[in-house]
């Protein structure tokens, strides 16, 4: 897979993963008489959406000049950024008539540090396996 076709599929991957947060978090359909989507666990709905956007962002990142320049501030200012939109999805609930929770912003970072890290993994791998040229 070429570098530009990662980048536009991991900006799709972002956007969808984003839609499927707001719906499953910030919308009434998503709570079925006080829970959560699909008759779900919160935790496991929340951690289930933030892990594909964390997937979706490691692919970005591994085709990112910022991040080629630049790794480690890169990844601080990815998580800041996962933090704080973990933090505002949260807060955003009262909107809905859902009551904020600390538990459901743990599960959300958690997702999103584990789907960075499992995506960060499968493409290490992916690139491990392909041949090299000379």
């Amino acid at each position: 897979m070429t570098r530009t076709r990662l980048r536009r599929l991991s900006s799709a991957g972002i956007v969808a993963a984003t839609a499927l947060i707001a719906v499953t978090t910030l919308t009434p359909l998503a709570t079925s008489d006080g829970g959560c989507a699909l008759g779900l666990p919160c935790v496991v709905v929340r951690a289930g959406g933030f892990g594909a956007l964390g997937v979706a962002i490691a692919a970005r990142f591994a085709v990112s000049e910022a991040a080629a320049r630049a790794p480690r501030r890169m990844l601080l200012m990815t998580l800041l950024a996962l933090w704080i939109g973990a933090a505002i999805d949260e807060l955003a609930q009262a909107a809905v008539g859902r009551d904020p929770a600390l538990a459901n912003w743990l599960a959300d970072m958690a997702g999103a540090i584990g789907g960075l890290t499992a995506g960060s993994i499968v493409l290490r791998a992916l690139r491990q396996q392909r041949p090299q040229h000379d």
